[in-house]
């Protein structure tokens, strides 16, 4: 009879693997598994190739005492800390991606405290029962399953077949089928207000979302709409890094109001109301177009509304500049602050 894995077991293994990306994850994928052992100060992580010349033994002789292709864990009773083998010779493992797994899977191991609950400092399969090895082979698998194919960020690349996952998440032909597999029954059947899915979806929000502008070259994280919010143009947006520091955001409350005004540099603008108390300039981004259903407020850099292509409130009022403008352009040269005066007294210059 095999132990199958309570609901209670997996919610305590899924805020594992939460806690695991928090605190050594970086949100991207494919997940960066290697660096994320790495960086956990109590794991060390040991090759193959290492220990066959560390120890001039072959690779055959390195397989029959490690007793596995794959990899293995090994706590150190005295100190606590863990050393992670794992194979960087076998091709059909290195190319196939499935060393990803494996770390995964001996990751799962030490985070779920396998070793201790074994008391064992190496799982071997002789050393427990049949029964026990598989629950605890069974957990890890479902440890790496979550950290390496998290399903709800998955939403956002509008999976259709493995060879999406195989490609996006770098796991192995076998694996992405079955995967693939557990992807669509969950989709089938998902839960919207499951914590576990909300809390992995917000973790990787940004890079869900990060949208390269075709014209202007903006970096943008930017779930709706097919306007870039900086120069306007439409259906331009594509998924990927751009440039961010070229359009920075202004300082904003969690309201969305500037903490200090661009015209009077007052600062304490987090008061009642959408306005500057001192000049009057309306310090919250919004689309101006009442029907347009978008009703929170911009980015601070946006010159567009990303759903209706209106021009922002900041860019109508001229707090920002035009994506592309270049001061050195037209033929005299403003001193510093006249501009400003004039915008502030919604006055225009003496010539056409």
């Amino acid at each position: 009879m095999t132990l199958e894995i309570s609901s209670n077991r997996k919610k305590e293994i899924k805020e594992y693997v939460c806690s695991t990306l928090d605190k050594y994850g970086t949100p991207t994928l494919p997940v960066k598994i290697g660096s994320i052992i790495r960086t956990i100060s109590y794991i060390k992580l040991i090759t193959y190739s290492s220990q066959i010349r560390k120890y001039g033994i072959s690779y055959k002789e390195l397989i029959l005492d490690a007793e596995t292709k794959d990899s293995y864990a090994v706590r150190e009773g005295a100190t606590g800390r863990y050393c992670i083998y794992y194979n960087d010779i076998d091709k059909n493992i290195v190319s196939s991606n499935r060393v990803r797994w494996n770390l995964a899977h001996e990751l799962g191991h030490v985070i779920l405290n396998h070793h201790e609950m074994a008391g064992l400092e190496k799982l071997y399969r002789v050393g427990l029962d049949d029964e026990t090895y598989q629950y605890l082979e069974d957990e890890a698998d479902y440890f790496a399953q979550l950290i390496l194919v998290p399903h709800s960020p998955l939403l956002g690349f509008n999976i259709k077949s493995s060879n999406h996952i195989k490609l996006l998440c770098k796991i192995s032909g076998p694996a992405s089928r079955k995967r693939y597999y557990e992807f669509s029954e969950w989709k089938r059947c998902r839960d919207v207000n499951d914590k576990f899915d909300r809390r992995i979806f917000q973790y990787y929000f940004d890079f869900i979302f990060k949208r390269k502008c075709q014209n202007c070259n903006a970096g943008l994280i930017q779930r709706y709409g097919r306007y870039c919010p900086i120069c306007g143009k439409k259906n331009k947006l594509q998924w990927g890094d751009g440039d961010k520091m070229k359009y920075p955001l202004l300082e904003t409350y969690e309201n969305g109001k500037i903490k200090e005004c661009p015209i009077c540099h007052n600062e304490e603008t987090n008061t009642e109301g959408g306005f500057c108390h001192i000049c009057g300039t309306y310090i919250i981004n919004e689309c101006p177009d009442e029907n347009c259903p978008n009703s929170n407020p911009l980015p601070s850099n946006a010159r567009f509304c990303p759903i209706c292509g209106q021009r922002s409130r900041f860019y109508a009022n001229h707090i920002l500049k035009a994506w592309n403008y270049n001061p050195n352009d037209g033929f005299m040269n403003i001193p510093d602050g006249i501009d400003d005066e004039f915008q502030r007294f919604d006055m225009e210059l003496p010539f056409n």
